[in-house]
């Protein structure tokens, strides 16, 4: 055990070294802290803001123990989602890789290392939006001392099943890496298969609670808290402290706390005996398998003949992302997925709930969508989406020691500059109209709101690539070993998360200020304003093309 901390601490270490340069510049600590407490703040502010509008919101219904259900849930959501993304590049694409192996480690003291280093990195977001509403739950309800120690069990164990479930699927699926003759193509099947699985999964899942009648999915609502019965799933950690957190009687809640702590230990240990058997064979497979031969492609006349400019600049930004697996699943996938897991969920509710959800479909068919409300909330829903798209934020980072091209080649800069922004532009495009075509089937909005809010939304997505451009242009991470680092030791991914959550704010703002305007005329009055910003923002890296380039050597 002694040799896993010491591994932790310097996996650890590993990861979070150069803070500062990740930042793109040197920082006084004063200054350094002032910023990460701001950013903690602003982030912290945000959940007490929506956890004190849903928990008073349900304890006027007294449904207050639903508020529990949703923030476990969406704990356990968290930790699986950062999994998901993390899991592969973790275990097996680190560069630090190839050094372990003359070690002498065994395989379950490496990958025990790098899933406590998975579990506290996941922490510093989970502690937020699992800690934070909790307490607050316990202030608002009077809770007693034992509720707060259970809820920081709860907090701690709950991300650990994700975790465990999540790296034996990419064990089993790397074990077979040394079977593949093209080892990157490999990588990105692998991801592929590992989000496929996890889906298909929560799919089948999802199903078993189809078996509920009509009248007891009523009676399950009427009841006092019984609305937390219908959310509840299959996930034995998760249920067992919603009932533990919720129940009145203390022995209950030691027994459903002890019943998750010996399912979170027998996880662990079917976890270490796996490890121990698959763990070695994917890390050696993916790191000396494949075939080294060079193959020889015959090139035609066609591939010799000129291209248009755009198209090669664009193209070549659109292989780099889509041929490396780690730049794949970090800035190209989520922008797609979320607002397609979007739709799976919205099926699986069909699916599960039947009439409840005709029902529910006939209501929202009677109320008024096409209003200013309508139109700011589906802004802010495609500005949460917005989030998951890093495009532009790596856009020079990505290419590393050889950014310092653009610098040499007879095209201007702000060219150059709008090219590596245009991939980011199109991934916006791709998320807004699946949000869209899902508010559209959902609201039956008109056809000119939904043109317009295209349109508003496309100007707001060129103004946030743009803006996070111009950032990865001012603090680059040119020099890295990995794609890992780029994408996930890189803090500068954090300003998608903030401009969207100012955009959201902005939204709420102007919502307060305009809420009994005409659609059309509120919608136009937010692309004006966008629009002016976007204009400023292009201006500003027209004109400052040659200095914002300083940063690439």
């Amino acid at each position: 055990m002694d040799k896993v901390m010491k591994l932790t601490k310097v996996f650890l270490r590993n990861s979070l070294s150069d803070m500062d340069t990740r930042m793109g510049v040197s920082m006084k600590s004063k200054m350094k802290f002032l910023l990460y407490g701001f950013l903690g703040l602003y982030f912290a502010g945000l959940i007490i803001f929506f956890a004190y509008n849903i928990l008073t919101g349900l304890i006027a219904i007294q449904q207050e123990a639903i508020f529990i259900a949703l923030i476990l849930m969406i704990t356990f959501g968290v930790a699986l989602a950062q999994t998901i993304f993390s899991s592969v590049n973790v275990l097996y694409f680190t560069k630090d890789n190839e050094y372990l192996l003359p070690l002498p480690l065994k395989p379950y003291q490496i990958i025990l290392a790098r899933t406590n280093v998975i579990l506290l990195t996941q922490y510093m977001l989970i502690f937020l939006v699992g800690l934070i509403p909790l307490i607050m739950y316990g202030i608002f309800t009077g809770a007693g001392i034992a509720y707060y120690f259970i809820m920081l069990l709860a907090v701690i164990l709950i991300p650990i099943l994700p975790v465990l479930i999540i790296n034996i699927i990419v064990m089993c699926i790397m074990s077979f890496a040394r079977l593949t003759k093209n080892r990157n193509r490999f990588q990105f099947i692998a991801s592929l298969l590992v989000l496929a699985i996890v889906i298909v999964f929560s799919l089948a899942i999802s199903g078993t609670r189809g078996d509920l009648t009509n009248e007891e999915m009523v009676q399950m609502l009427v009841q006092a808290n019984g609305m937390i019965e219908v959310l509840k799933g299959y996930i034995p950690t998760v249920d067992f402290f919603i009932e533990a957190l919720t129940t009145s009687s203390i022995g209950i809640a030691a027994l459903e706390v002890l019943k998750a702590l010996a399912i979170t230990i027998v996880g662990f240990i079917v976890y270490i005996f796996l490890s121990q058997k698959i763990y070695l064979k994917g890390l050696v497979g993916n790191l000396f398998g494949g075939n080294s031969k060079k193959s020889i492609k015959k090139l035609s006349q066609k591939a010799y003949q000129n291209n248009k400019l755009y198209k090669s600049y664009i193209g070549k930004e659109f292989k780099t992302l889509l041929r490396n697996p780690i730049f794949f699943m970090q800035c190209l996938l989520p922008a797609i997925l979320m607002p397609v897991l979007m739709i799976v969920i919205s099926y699986m509710g069909m699916q599960s709930s039947g009439d409840q959800m005709g029902e529910m479909m006939q209501m929202f068919e009677q109320l008024p969508s096409n209003t200013f409300t309508v139109a700011c909330v589906i802004l802010g829903v495609i500005q949460f989406f917005s989030m998951f798209i890093y495009v532009s934020i790596t856009a020079i980072s990505r290419d590393g020691e050889n950014a310092v091209f653009i610098k040499y080649v007879p095209i201007s800069l702000y060219k150059q500059y709008l090219y590596k922004i245009v991939p980011n532009v199109i991934m916006n495009v791709i998320t807004i109209l699946i949000t869209l075509l899902i508010a559209e089937y959902i609201l039956r909005l008109p056809i000119v709101t939904f043109l317009l809010l295209l349109l508003v939304a496309t100007i707001i997505g060129i103004l946030q690539s743009i803006l996070m451009f111009i950032i990865d242009l001012k603090k680059p991470k040119l020099n890295w070993d990995s794609e890992y680092v780029v994408v996930k030791q890189n803090l500068n991914l954090i300003f998608p998360v903030l401009f969207s959550m100012i955009n959201i704010f902005v939204i709420i703002i102007l919502y307060v200020l305009l809420k009994d305007i005409n659609v059309y005329a509120g919608i136009i009055i937010v692309g004006i304003i966008y629009s002016i910003i976007t204009m400023i923002a292009n201006n500003y890296l027209y004109r400052n093309q040659y200095s914002l380039a300083d940063k690439i050597l």
